[in-house]
């Protein structure tokens, strides 16, 4: 009898001390890993990262239908102070046999966003007004305050390291929020119609850091594209990945001197002129 005294006891205690240790621990969410890995990149100084779009697509004039394949890929360096970005990509097209070098940089000035866009040797200039850029904590807030997203019972491995990884999925009208708050990373996406399309989106952090790993959104559209004198382009699907390299080593960004001193190309004015040439 004393036995089992004793032995209820001990386990009591044990159970206790499991119990109130416990009390201490924060209970990992979507929404505290999220949280997180915000206030993680508010506070870095620069990252580098890899970034590959792929987009099939289709244009249609009549009867006549041609599917149509586009990939960029490169990397994207990012600094804080001053607010800049560059991006070292290639644009492949195999229908075309295309292939294409761009430098693309972004430097937030006030109230507007400018880009200089260099191929071949040319460089060109365009402003966008309105703008308010934080390259490096507005990709991952396209995920909100992670109320939204499905945190996976089961970390992942990146190389040696242990990655937290979360879903969900978004309509076009968030789509168009996230592509504005990506700014220069989004270069160009921004104009598209994206009430069209829907995506999954996938976030990877870094465990030990609280640093995002990737970001890989997968579009695909529920529209019927957009027509021009006659021919309708619709894409299909689209997915953009950034995968993060390197955090706060990068110093500087300088862009060259005949990228500054490029002609400012009106891109309002463009807008407008394909659109009356549609009509």
């Amino acid at each position: 009898m004393r036995k089992k005294l004793v032995w209820g006891l001990a386990a009591s205690l044990i159970l206790s001390s499991a119990a109130l240790g416990g009390c201490g621990k924060k209970e990992v969410t979507a929404e505290s890993i999220v949280q997180q890995s915000n206030e993680t990149m508010e506070k870095a100084k620069s990252f580098l990262a890899d970034f590959n779009m792929d987009m099939e697509m289709s244009m249609t004039s009549g009867d006549q239908s041609t599917d149509m394949d586009v990939a960029m890929t490169g990397t994207m360096q990012a600094t804080q102070e001053p607010d800049v970005v560059y991006m070292d990509m290639t644009m492949t097209s195999g229908l075309f046999g295309l292939s294409l070098d761009m430098d693309i940089y972004t430097q937030a000035e006030e109230d507007k966003i400018i880009t200089y866009t260099g191929i071949a040797g040319e460089w060109m200039k365009t402003e966008q007004e309105g703008l308010s850029q934080s390259n490096l904590a507005e990709l991952q807030k396209m995920f909100g305050n992670g109320k939204e997203m499905t945190l996976a019972e089961q970390t992942e491995k990146i190389g040696d390291k242990e990655v937290y990884v979360l879903t969900a999925s978004i309509s076009g009208e968030e789509l168009e929020k996230v592509m504005s708050a990506m700014g220069s990373m989004a270069n160009g996406l921004d104009s598209m119609d994206l009430s069209q399309f829907q995506a999954d989106t996938c976030m990877k952090v870094y465990k030990d850091t609280m640093f995002p790993a990737s970001i890989t959104l997968d579009m695909i559209t529920t529209g019927e594209g957009m027509e021009v004198d006659g021919v309708v382009t619709k894409i299909d699907k689209m997915t953009i990945t950034v995968d993060y390299k390197e955090f706060d080593t990068i110093d500087s960004i300088e862009i060259p001197a005949e990228a500054l001193a490029a002609e400012t190309i009106d891109t309002n004015a463009l807008l407008e002129e394909a659109e009356t040439s549609a009509q």
